[in-house]
C-alpha cells in the first residue's frame, strides 16, 4: 500500500490536482498469484491471459522467477516485458484511465507461455471501493469529457461479466 500511495501521490502532481482527491481510488487491495506452467507443444499458440486491460485503478505485478511471458499492446504490435528481479511492473488500469480523462491510457496486456519454464508472479490490484464512484476529474484537461460518471460496482460488473478482450469493457465507460 506504501507503493501504490507513492505512485498514485506522483500521478496526482502529474495531474495538477490534490493527491487527496485520489486517496479513496485505491484503498482496496487484491492479490492474485499467477502459476504459468511450460507447454512444449505450441507454446507460440497458447496463451496464459487473453488481452485486456486492467479493471483497477493501478496494478502492481512482481514477476517472481524472471520468466519472460508479459506482453503489453503498443501501436497494434504485441511487446514482450522484459522481467527485472529488481522492480515492479506498474500497470495503469481502466479506472485511472476514467479518471484522469484518458491522459493516463489503461494499457491492454496479455501473457504468453514459455516453451521450457514455468512462470510466477504475484500481481496486487488496487481498486476502489465497491459503492464508489469514478468520474473524470474536472480540471485535469480542457478537452471535452470522454468518460461517464458511473459506480464502481457497476464497472465492475461489466468488466467481470465481459470475457476479456482487449479494452472492450472500458469502451463501454466512453460517452461516444
Amino acid at each position: 500500500m506504501k507503493v501504490s500511495h507513492s505512485i498514485v501521490t506522483w500521478i496526482s502532481k502529474t495531474l495538477n490536482i490534490d493527491p487527496k482527491m485520489m486517496e479513496d481510488k485505491y484503498v482496496s487491495q487484491f492479490f492474485r498469484m499467477n502459476y504459468y506452467p511450460p507447454c512444449m507443444t505450441m507454446a507460440e499458440k497458447v496463451l496464459g491471459f487473453s488481452p485486456h486491460s486492467d479493471g483497477s485503478f493501478i496494478t502492481l505485478l512482481l514477476e517472481i522467477n524472471s520468466v519472460e511471458g508479459l506482453q503489453i499492446k503498443k501501436q497494434n504490435t504485441w511487446i514482450p516485458v522484459k522481467p527485472n528481479p529488481r522492480a515492479l511492473v506498474v500497470n495503469v488500469g481502466d479506472y485511472l484511465e476514467i479518471m484522469s480523462n484518458g491522459k493516463y491510457k489503461s494499457i491492454e496486456n496479455r501473457v504468453t507461455i514459455n516453451a521450457n519454464q514455468e512462470r510466477i508472479t504475484v500481481s496486487a490490484f488496487h481498486v476502489p471501493p465497491l459503492g464508489g464512484v469514478i468520474s473524470p476529474v474536472t480540471g485535469v484537461t480542457e478537452e471535452k469529457i470522454l468518460y461517464k460518471t458511473m459506480g464502481v460496482e457497476e464497472y465492475a460488473k461489466l468488466y467481470l461479466s465481459n470475457k476479456l478482450d482487449g479494452k472492450r469493457a472500458l469502451d463501454h465507460a466512453k460517452l461516444f
